[in-house]
């Protein structure tokens, strides 16, 4: 180890979405508060949502929000593999922030000592760097058939000795049981490093719980360090299309909300192979806005005022689906009246044509010619061909309005394999104009890749991922749908603040940090932890 006065702790999770990403983003900000220097680190991550470094490396966006609990810069070694699926047995994997191939599972398991090194070169390297590493888990440690194949749970902690708490979500029900149950079904070797556990999520009043919690410590011989309420107005990004597909997902934030009537309505399509679905979670905090994802056609006529389409890890498949499903013509259709907005993949269906003459979607291919692609909307007269080399980038950006640049920046990052240009018998007619570039664009002609805004003002394509996190873009989006559309406008109580999303997720790093200090024995966990 480069650093010998190193301490770590593991969050682990009894099953997937038990709580572990948002107790290791308060547990960073506890400890940062306290003056430690530490840092997230997850070795292993299975996620769709990633954010692009700055120095051009991608990790899940949960350990680049867990860096943000910390007070640091995300760097590419919080999170040296990431599993993003492509299908049922197939995945796209990123190692070391570049993607590395595609493979089955069963090829990436033959891998182990490979991909365990790799994420044992990042550790070390944040080791050099920091006073404490909070590392997160994947899924369950107890999933037995993957054993011999573990680098993301006690395979990887049982290299460092690194103890272990396990956190278990109450609201799935069984939580004693899923207790005992994952330590019971761990081998000797690695129940050691079980250090102790935390009930999380719980309702009412938590004394009912301590005769069940000191017969687990009596059975298992493991400390409880503390029951963890349910947070009311807690917002951690989720990390995944689990969280994203629960039907409570954004269910408190639109709790909160008056009728729609009084919004702006925004419906954002619910693609299959959705990716960065978090980017758009600084519209449902914003008051002036009644936000919902959509998968089928809406029946009510004038739903929404805009629609946005999102990124997608297969854009080819969902282009298909959607024409399937009639949401394709629904879009066309609602664009004589709407704003409708596209981001990366969405942003290369608003086009012409997609085309992958490398095949890099094979088991989207069916149905159509790669080579002569698939038809886009034709709201641009633009055309996308995927290319095998990833764009990864992290800038600042120039927001233009009436051609003018914006005195402040925009911050936000791409991530595409797919190149778009303006279609060959382009003549420069019904262009539109360019709303976003580079911060260091000099000039050299126009690319329609950064953002452009057509010349009815209502269709606006982009690869720039996290443009709704810029207070300044939100505005301008909601000042474009009343202007274009005439929409019942915005008429907030007077003393109505609208928190930016940097205060949300600040406010909410602080409540698990203040929620920690209150329910967990922080006593005892430093004792676990060396410090």
């Amino acid at each position: 180890m480069a650093n010998g006065k190193i301490k770590f702790i593991m969050i682990q999770g009894t099953s997937s979405s038990a709580g572990k990403s948002a107790l290791t983003a308060g547990f960073l900000r506890y400890f940062s508060i306290k003056g430690i220097d530490c840092s997230p680190f997850k070795s292993q991550n299975m996620s769709l949502n990633s954010f692009v470094t700055e120095d051009g490396f991608e990790i899940a966006v949960s350990q680049a929000v867990q860096s943000e609990a910390a007070f640091k810069k995300p760097s590419m070694q919080m999170n040296p593999i990431l599993i993003k699926p492509s299908s049922d047995n197939e995945m796209h994997l990123i190692v070391e922030g570049k993607h590395f191939g595609n493979m089955d599972f069963k090829q990436y398991n033959a891998r182990k000592n490979f991909f365990l090194k790799k994420a044992t070169c990042s550790f070390e390297f944040l080791a050099g760097k920091n006073e404490l590493i909070i590392a997160e888990g994947a899924g369950s440690p107890a999933e037995i058939n993957l054993f011999k194949y573990d680098i993301a749970n006690m395979g990887f902690a049982e290299v460092y000795d690194i103890p272990v708490i396990l956190a278990a979500d109450i609201e799935r029900g069984g939580v004693f049981a899923s207790l005992y149950g994952t330590v019971r079904l761990l081998p000797p070797k690695w129940r050691r490093l079980v250090k102790g556990f935390i009930i999380n999520k719980f309702r009412g009043d938590a004394s009912i719980l301590e005769p069940g919690i000191k017969q687990i410590e009596n059975k298992l011989k493991i400390p409880c360090l503390g029951v963890v309420p349910h947070i009311q107005n807690l917002h951690i990004e989720a990390e995944d299309s689990l969280n994203f597909k629960s039907p409570g997902i954004n269910a408190e934030i639109k709790s909160t909300r008056k009728s729609a009537e009084q919004k702006i309505n925004i419906g954002i399509v619910r693609l299959g192979h959705i990716s960065n679905f978090n980017e758009f979670d600084p519209l449902f905090f914003d008051e002036r806005l009644a936000v919902r994802f959509f998968e089928y056609v809406p029946t009510k006529t004038g739903e929404f005022d805009m629609v946005i389409i999102p990124g997608s890890k297969s854009t080819v498949a969902d282009l298909t689906a959607v024409k399937k499903s009639g949401i394709f013509d629904y879009i066309r259709r609602f664009s004589k009246r709407g704003i409708v907005m596209g981001i990366c993949g969405g942003f290369q269906m608003m086009g012409e044509r997609i085309t992958d003459p490398h095949n890099l979607e094979p088991s989207a291919s069916a149905g159509h010619d790669s080579g002569c692609g698939i038809r886009g909307f034709g709201f641009f007269k633009t055309e996308t061909e995927l290319h095998k080399e990833k764009i990864l980038v992290n800038q600042k950006y120039k927001l233009k309005i009436n051609g003018e640049s914006s005195e402040h920046f925009l911050r936000g990052y791409e991530i595409h394999n797919g190149r778009t240009f303006f279609s060959k018998d382009y003549k420069g007619e019904n262009i539109g104009t360019r709303i976003l570039e580079p911060a260091s664009y000099e000039g050299g002609g126009f690319s329609p890749e950064a953002g452009i805004l057509s010349e009815d003002n209502k269709k606006i394509g982009t690869y720039i991922h996290g443009l709704f996190g810029n207070e300044i873009f939100k505005d301008f989006v909601v000042e474009l749908i009343n202007k274009n559309i005439h929409s019942r406008g915005l008429k907030l109580k007077p003393g109505t603040v609208i928190r930016s999303y940097e205060t949300v997720k600040n406010d909410s790093f602080n409540l698990l940090s203040e929620n920690i200090e209150r329910h967990i024995n922080t006593k005892l966990l430093r004792k676990i932890i060396g410090i």
